[in-house]
């Protein structure tokens, strides 16, 4: 069983992905790790300052990991919801101003930081996430809750205890004028 735990940047994808994955015993895969240990970097965008992906090249990469491997796996990253093959998919999302906080740290370039920001306003990964997935994808909104407490409810949702569907978080409204 494979389950994707994707997000914007800054949601806490990567600390809570290693906390669910000791959690349930289950083995983690991450983007980043599939970049370095494989040769799916096709460079740097230059205008955003990030590495593109070769998603086309990692589908069966990941699908040769979910063959050898008997147990749960964790498939975290920003882009893991282009993997087409997962049995869950769960989107952590962030109050687009408390997103923007936990983002100055890493010492972006502001234009950078805002694309995040406006991608989570406007909800890019669960939209995505929702073309390949449908409704089996869930989101969860990590704003007030910490990597610990968030562990523990995504391993809820991952053996079936808990779900949160699609429609719960909106923040285009609230935040509309941040995009203008």
């Amino acid at each position: 069983m494979i389950i994707i735990i994707t997000g914007t940047p800054g949601t806490g994808k990567s600390t809570v992905s290693k906390l669910v994955a000791e959690k349930l015993n289950a083995k983690l895969i991450s983007i980043n790790s599939l970049l370095d240990n494989y040769d799916l970097n096709l460079g740097t965008d230059e205008l955003r300052g990030y590495k593109m992906v070769d998603t086309e090249s990692m589908i069966p990469i990941v699908d040769k990991i979910k063959e050898e491997n008997n147990e749960l796996i964790i498939f975290e990253g920003h882009l893991a919801q282009d993997y087409p093959n997962a049995d869950m998919i769960i989107v952590l999302r962030c109050d687009p101003l408390v997103l923007e906080k936990r983002l100055e740290p890493r010492h972006w370039p502001e234009r950078k930081v805002k694309e995040n920001v406006s991608s989570e306003i406007l909800g890019i990964c669960t939209s995505e996430s929702y073309e390949t997935y449908g409704d089996i994808v869930q989101e969860l909104d990590t704003t007030d809750i910490n990597a610990n407490e968030t562990a523990d409810i995504l391993s809820e949702i991952i053996i079936g205890n808990k779900e949160f569907p699609l429609g719960n978080i909106d923040y285009l409204e609230k935040y509309f004028t941040y995009l203008q």
